[in-house]
């Protein structure tokens, strides 16, 4: 049968914990915020919605001019003096922004307005086919819008230019991802070519990773920008040190609480083994202290348990040391009494002993029969116990012969208690329904000696002072001295 530990228990909990930890930091890393591209937080910045509502402005205004009914009528005449009309009144409401009307078929510009670049504008205008936005690096944005009559026949183009002074205010609040990245405001050109005409943020970005385009809705203008790249290392590092972090306070936490628990249950099972040693030994403590209650309730078990037995041994051990027909001391505990007292002569202590026999005992059984003989002892058993001291030791010899042994009591003393015995024994005694003994007795009494090489020389002589009682006519008590 194979072993374990409580410690291994440990390792295996602690390891099953550590890779739930990891299952645990997996899931998070996976469902972790993406980070957001540049496009979708550049969607829509401040910068680029107040430069398309500026451009949608012109757009708005050029519409409105292509369609006025005097743009209409200086298209049509081509006379100096309406279109002249027309174009003072566009400069008194605008006049940070320049104005053209450009016939459609020979592209010429009308009369009255000034022609300013009049070359770039117009090319800029047949090459988006008399619409869209042109601009220059100066910031100037140009829009242009047809102008068409009430059938529907193209007239020609409104050309409105302005400049924006304000662009790069504007592109310094643009916000960057983070302080690696790089933004750079591109107008384009023909083809796939571009001018960066502003720039923001660490250039050197650039040659490590790809652009992201955010178009500016009605201009040429577009915003690129350029963010690091984070290594798949440099991401999952954060997340392996955190499950690091938390595998380590796991496995201090779940072997500290191992090692708690194992220190309780040794502590427990000494408290166990005290218990059964003492229950060896016949003793039992009030109390044993455990700290598990997982312990409390079987050791609380085993303590009534142990009672019980401890209670029938020591009934056991009464029953093996007392005599079943007269409930006095038999020949076992008398002996171990008597080698006690003997024992203690040398501390200067006198002890005495008196034996006892009962008169006529052989004439009771002979005529009453044997029953009537056991109460004869049963009666004189209980009378001894009534009539003597507390600490008199009384024993049933054998037959019908009792001892008493004085503790602690000179031989003069115990010829007083023996004196006392007789006069307080009753007369007689009922034996059987109808059968009523006189109750008499012959004795023997000695005192140890410190003479005595052994502890039977004392009984020796109390029997043989014994003997003389009998011979001399019994109920009476004689007494013999050592030498």
């Amino acid at each position: 049968m194979s072993h374990t530990s409580v410690l291994r228990f440990g390792l295996i909990l602690a390891t099953a914990l550590v890779l739930l930890a990891g299952l645990a930091t997996f899931a998070i890393y996976q469902s972790r915020p993406q980070a957001q591209s540049a496009q979708e937080e550049f969607d829509k910045p401040v910068m680029a919605a107040q430069i398309e509502f500026l451009a949608e402005a012109m757009q708005r205004s050029a519409a409105r001019i292509a369609a006025h009914p005097q743009t209409l009528a200086c298209f049509v005449s081509a006379a100096p003096d309406v279109c002249q009309a027309q174009a003072a009144n566009l400069y008194a409401l605008n006049q940070d922004a320049t104005v053209l009307f450009v016939t459609d078929g020979q592209r010429q510009l009308l009369p009255g307005f000034l022609p300013g670049d009049t070359q770039r504008l117009l090319a800029s205008s047949a090459g988006r086919g008399g619409t869209g936005a042109t601009a220059t690096a100066t910031f100037n944005l140009s829009l242009s819008h047809p102008v068409v009559d009430s059938d529907g026949k193209r007239l020609g183009v409104v050309i409105v230019e302005q400049s924006m002074p304000q662009l790069q205010a504007l592109f310094d609040t643009l916000p960057l991802p983070d302080a690696a990245a790089y933004a750079e405001l591109q107008q384009n050109q023909t083809g796939d070519a571009s001018v960066v005409l502003m720039r923001r943020g660490n250039q050197a970005i650039k040659r490590h990773a790809q652009p992201t385009q955010i178009a500016l809705a009605g201009t040429p203008w577009q915003i690129a920008v350029w963010r690091p790249v984070t290594p798949v290392v440099e991401s999952v590092v954060p997340y392996v040190l955190g499950w690091l972090v938390a595998s380590l306070i796991i496995a201090i936490l779940v072997m500290a609480t191992i090692l708690a628990v194992r220190n309780r249950v040794s502590d427990n099972l000494r408290m166990l083994v005290k218990f059964t040693n003492d229950l060896r030994q016949q003793r039992l403590r009030t109390h044993y202290p455990v700290s598990l209650t997982e312990f409390q309730t079987p050791l609380e078990t085993m303590q009534k348990l142990g009672r019980v037995m401890l209670g029938r041994q020591k009934e056991a051990t009464s029953l093996a040391r007392i005599d079943h027909l007269s409930q006095v001391n038999n020949r076992r505990s008398f002996d171990e009494k008597q080698k006690e007292l003997f024992a203690s002569m040398k501390d200067g202590w006198s002890h005495s002993l008196l034996i006892l026999d009962i008169d006529n005992f052989k004439q009771v059984n002979d005529t009453f029969g044997h029953e009537a003989g056991d109460q004869l002892i049963i009666k004189f058993g209980n009378a001894l116990k009534t009539c003597l001291r507390n600490s008199d030791f009384i024993a049933r010899l054998g037959g019908d012969e009792f001892c008493v042994l004085f503790p602690y009591t000179p031989l003069d003393r115990a010829q007083e208690l023996a004196e006392r015995l007789r006069a307080n024994m009753p007369e007689s005694v009922e034996l059987i329904p109808g059968v009523t003994q006189k109750l008499s007795w012959s004795g023997g009494l000695s005192e140890y000696s410190r003479d005595d090489k052994e502890e039977n020389e004392a009984l020796a002589r109390a029997d043989a002072a014994l003997l003389e009682a009998k011979r001399g006519g019994r109920n009476a008590t004689r007494i013999r001295a050592a030498a």
